[in-house]
């Protein structure tokens, strides 16, 4: 009897920005990569992706969704869909969620999000992830009497935001700056969107030398920021800098139109 070895590389692309997120490595094109929506409760909205075959042979697609958020650092954490407070999957359709494409040919999808009317009385954001991913398996054939089936399969991830109209409040918080353990002339920064709506932050620190008042800005880091989520930004002080005490200051940006948040201590390099 011959045995059969099934190995499974899974890819998974979503990266960038995700305003400018393009997944156009590895043989899958799918554009756009964010949908937002602004439904009202009660009706419905509809918005088109097109995912197009860069592959060399026939591919087979499938399209599903899962609940998703970032943790303290920016990474994604996947769960299932539905299960998050947060989520909007179980209100997300796809009018074919099962597709075969030849190489190079492109299919449009319709993406419909139904918004309840008894979300009325707790309007809030919710999001979802929207993956199209290939179900292709490739054969490699058999060796010593053992047959391998690699599953080359690719997924990417659509980002799908709703925000009901009404929903505006913008509101950053710095929590606390803090060195952190163990890690000489490292320091990080904490904060939290307070408000309603999804905020796109740059933070960064400056130092003012207390001995001859001259200032150093540390270069920013830019980040997008759900409500409720909390945020650590470490930075690194220059290696090069002189013995001393400092005023060390943390900013948050949100934009224009969120005041600007800071905090600050006294720090002594040693």
């Amino acid at each position: 009897m011959k045995k059969i070895i099934l190995i499974t590389l899974a890819i998974f692309l979503w990266g960038g920005t995700e305003a400018q997120q393009k997944s156009e490595q590895l043989g899958i094109e799918v554009r756009p990569v964010t949908l937002d929506f602004a439904v009202t409760p009660g009706s419905s909205s509809a918005r088109k992706i097109f995912v197009t075959n860069a592959l060399s042979e026939k591919t087979q697609f499938t399209v599903y969704v899962n609940d998703w958020r970032r943790d303290t650092i920016g990474s994604h954490v996947f769960t299932e869909p539905g299960k998050d407070p947060r989520s909007c999957a179980l209100r997300v359709s796809v009018d074919k969620p099962f597709f075969e494409l030849e190489p190079g040919e492109r299919q449009e999808l319709t993406v419909t999000l139904q918004e309840p009317l008894d979300t009325l009385s707790d309007l809030q954001m919710n999001w979802c992830m929207l993956f199209i991913e290939t179900v292709k398996e490739k054969k490699l054939g058999a060796a010593n009497g053992f047959k391998t089936t690699i599953a080359n399969r690719y997924r990417v991830g659509v980002h799908v935001y709703q925000t009901p109209p009404g929903v505006t409040e913008k509101e950053i918080r710095l929590v606390k700056i803090e060195p952190l353990a163990n890690a000489a002339n490292r320091y990080r920064v904490v904060c939290q969107n307070t408000g309603k709506t999804q905020l796109q932050c740059s933070g960064y620190i400056e130092l003012f030398s207390l001995q001859d008042g001259s200032k150093i800005r540390i270069p920013s880091q830019e980040f997008p920021l759900f409500p409720e989520q909390i945020r650590y930004l470490d930075f690194s002080l220059p290696e090069q800098i002189a013995k001393g005490k400092y005023t060390l200051t943390g900013i948050i940006d949100a934009g224009n139109d969120v005041a600007l948040e800071a905090g600050q201590v006294t720090i002594e390099i040693n």
